[in-house]
């Protein structure tokens, strides 16, 4: 037993040895999926990607148990990872490891996801148009993309996209470009293979915000996409 023993600690050491002196640092990110209102594991899967291309990097499955990943990111870049399961949404997490020196170890990443529900309403993060105008920008497209693999997945869940501006300029303009901006967004999933039967578009202009269009930071989010669950296929 002592044969083997022996043999195996010096290996460990050089092992330690090599990492600090030539490899390169890496996070360790590790935590779990669970759902945000139950608090009870999801057997799922995370995906993490690098930013701002939103080029995958690679998948990570949870255990099937507690929900448990764990995940390693070379430093270099920037990362953005969700957690994805059937019948329920994520929101993703930002990483920055581009001055990363180290090793480091991330403890207790939680991903929280909602279960769907019908006329349950959702707002799409990060995406982005340029000026007041329905033309999506290359920065929105790592989003959209994981929008789309969130309908993929979920293959029965039937949406509406919807519009929404501040209240600057012309009523009846603003509820006009909250139309094109919806729009916008359903042409890139049926583009993608959506099909149209699980899609529809409103736009509700300026009568809908959730805060005071008084300063920049509300009117920031004003302008906003949403969709709402109008059917879980259930």
């Amino acid at each position: 037993m002592n044969r083997i023993l022996i043999p195996l600690i010096l290996i460990f050491a050089i092992a330690q040895v090599s990492w600090g002196q030539g490899s390169e640092p890496v996070f360790l990110i590790s935590g779990k999926v669970l759902n945000e209102r139950t608090m009870e594991p999801i057997e799922g899967k995370v995906v993490y990607e690098i930013l701002p291309e939103g080029k995958e990097a690679g998948i990570a499955r949870t255990n099937p148990i507690n929900g448990s990943y764990k995940i390693i990111l070379p430093r270099g870049k920037k990362y953005g990872y969700m957690g994805l399961a059937e019948g329920y949404y994520s929101v993703t997490q930002f990483l920055d490891a581009s001055a990363l020196d180290k090793y480091t170890e991330i403890e207790e990443q939680n991903l929280f996801m909602a279960p769907l529900e019908k006329d349950q309403v959702v707002r799409i993060n990060n995406v982005f148009f340029k000026g007041r105008t329905a033309e999506i920008t290359e920065a929105s497209f790592p989003e959209l993309t994981r929008f789309y693999q969130f309908l993929k997945l979920n293959k029965k869940v039937i949406i509406e996209i919807d519009g929404h501006t501040d209240n600057e300029g012309v009523a009846e303009d603003n509820q006009k470009l909250s139309v094109a901006r919806a729009k916008a967004i359903y042409d890139f999933l049926i583009a993608k293979g959506i099909k149209e039967k699980r899609l529809t578009y409103k736009g509700f202009g300026q009568t809908q915000p959730i805060a005071f269009n008084s300063t920049d930071e509300g009117k920031k989010r004003n302008n906003r996409i949403e969709f709402v669950i109008i059917s879980t296929g259930k």
